[in-house]
């Protein structure tokens, strides 16, 4: 005999208990087939590690700035006043009377060189006057239409003269 003809001669409690026996597998079946979560534990143990030696590794311990040793002055009632560094601000435009050449203006100078060559001496005896010195920064300000040997030109005399930083800035 079969089972489906035995099946009928089941009670309804035997066939309700196999059917609800049948859903249980399924669920097992069902759960088994990596649906459900886990944790891989020992590569995240692994991961946090490294990324502890990573750390340890790239980073620099420093003294806190408050901590830091300062050495003051010994002499005690003379006190100094530091100047003011202000640039030396030169300024290149083309003439109107000769589009090819360069005119020369420094701020706060009233006689500014005519040439790129005289440029040299001026800035050495700038540099000799109060307040400043071959470290005073240097500010070379060209106009669009100035030709870019005239730039390099200014920036050449000032390397001779000995200036030390010498920066360009828009007009």
């Amino acid at each position: 005999m079969s089972e489906r003809a035995g099946a009928a001669h089941l009670s309804p409690e035997v066939i309700h208990r196999r059917v609800e026996a049948i859903r249980i597998r399924r669920r097992r079946a069902h759960h088994s087939r990596g649906l459900a979560a886990t944790l891989n534990l020992p590569a995240m143990i692994d991961l946090t590690f490294l990324f502890l030696i990573f750390f340890l590794v790239t980073t620099t311990f420093e003294r806190a700035e408050g901590i830091l040793a300062s050495d003051m002055p010994k002499a005690r009632g003379q006190t100094t006043v530091a100047l003011p560094v202000s640039p030396i601000v030169i300024r290149l435009s083309t003439g109107e009377a000769d589009p090819e050449g360069v005119l020369i203006r420094i701020d706060r100078f009233d006689n500014a060189p005519q040439s790129l060559g005289a440029l040299t001496g001026f800035l050495r005896d700038v540099q000799n006057e109060p307040g400043f010195d071959s470290e005073t920064p240097v500010v070379i300000v060209a106009n669009d239409d100035v030709r870019w040997d005239h730039v390099v030109g200014c920036w050449n005399a000032a390397l001779r003269a000995g200036c030390k930083s010498i920066a360009f800035a828009e007009p």
